[in-house]
């Protein structure tokens, strides 16, 4: 059966306003949904984005070139908050390479661990130093408020390049640094336990070297009031003093108890010179020598227990 026009017509106005219906609804759900969108965002946590620059200062890679051993591409991986880090060039050595010191903390009580001093020969106890200072670059609440430790981790960076064996003791002017001190100085010493793998002097005299006078002028102006200067290989400790000093013996016991390394040592037959440990003991500065147990390993624990009860060490005197 044919329809009629008129049929037609109205079916065709009645598809037209379906689809109107259809169209603005569509249109009416995208906003809904677009308005949903913009309701949640403004309605979120606003999440600040902190910046990949700061004006902190990031601790320099470690300079260790030696290849027998992973330890030697050991690199401080963290920066500390202003009041707590900062590093200082306090001199130069012979071959014009910085000294640097690493501070943490900002207390009235001053002290000083020092690694290095006989360069590549005693390269672990570099290694050593850097590995404390990225545990307290990670962790600056080790230090007591009352304390600012300051870290040496190299004092004969000429000799630490040179070779990480027996060439690399002496500093560039092949002086023993750790015979150079205004205490006890002679040119030359003797003793069958005596390191003798080389020739090595004591210097023209008395802090006759650059970084002899660069550490004695920062002990001295910063007021340093205790010492660890690290050495390797006797898995000892010598208490500073000539011949003896009762605090840094003090000192040396309290750092004994914390460790497995052995108070008092083997002094042997050595004539022990122009050290710098008994220079600190004659300026008043309670001072110790701790003597890795190898050439190789830094022992880490050992020195982590060795540096939290330094920390909490007080002189008997005050």
């Amino acid at each position: 059966m044919n329809k009629s026009p008129i049929n037609i017509v109205i079916l065709i106005i009645v598809l037209f306003f379906f689809s109107l219906f259809f169209f603005l609804a569509a249109r009416s759900g995208g906003e809904i949904g677009s308005n949903l969108i913009i309701t949640q965002t403004l309605s979120a946590p606003n999440i600040s984005i902190v910046s990949q620059y700061t004006d902190t200062p990031i601790i320099p890679t470690s300079t260790s070139t030696a290849i027998s051993t992973p330890l030697d591409t050991l690199t401080p991986s963290a920066t500390a908050t202003p009041e707590y880090f900062e590093v200082l060039i306090i001199g130069h050595s012979v071959m014009d390479q910085p000294l640097e010191v690493y501070r943490f903390g900002n207390g009235e009580r001053a002290y000083m661990i020092i690694a290095g001093i006989h360069g590549g020969y005693e390269w672990n106890t570099v290694e050593l130093a850097y590995e404390l200072i990225d545990l307290l670059s990670k962790e600056p609440e080790r230090v007591p408020q009352n304390k600012t430790l300051y870290i040496l981790p190299n004092l004969n960076p000429d000799g630490y390049e040179t070779d990480k064996g027996p060439d690399g003791r002496a500093n560039a002017n092949t002086v023993d640094i750790n015979r150079n001190w205004d205490a006890n100085w002679q040119a030359n010493w003797y003793g069958k336990n005596c390191w003798s793998y080389r020739f090595i002097t004591a210097g023209t005299g008395p802090e006759s070297e650059p970084e002899t006078q660069a550490l004695r002028d920062f002990l001295i102006e910063m007021n340093i009031e205790a010492v660890i200067s690290y050495h390797s290989a006797a898995g000892s400790i010598f208490s500073g003093g000539y011949p003896y000093d009762e605090v840094s013996i003090n000192l040396a016991n309290q750092l004994a108890k914390a460790s497995s390394y052995k108070f008092p040592p083997n002094y042997g037959d050595c004539l022990y010179t122009g050290q710098f440990i008994d220079w600190a003991s004659v300026q008043g500065i309670p001072s110790v020598d701790i003597e890795l147990r190898n050439h190789v390993d830094t022992d880490y624990l050992i020195n982590v227990s060795i540096l939290e009860a330094f920390l909490k060490w007080e002189s008997p005197t005050d």
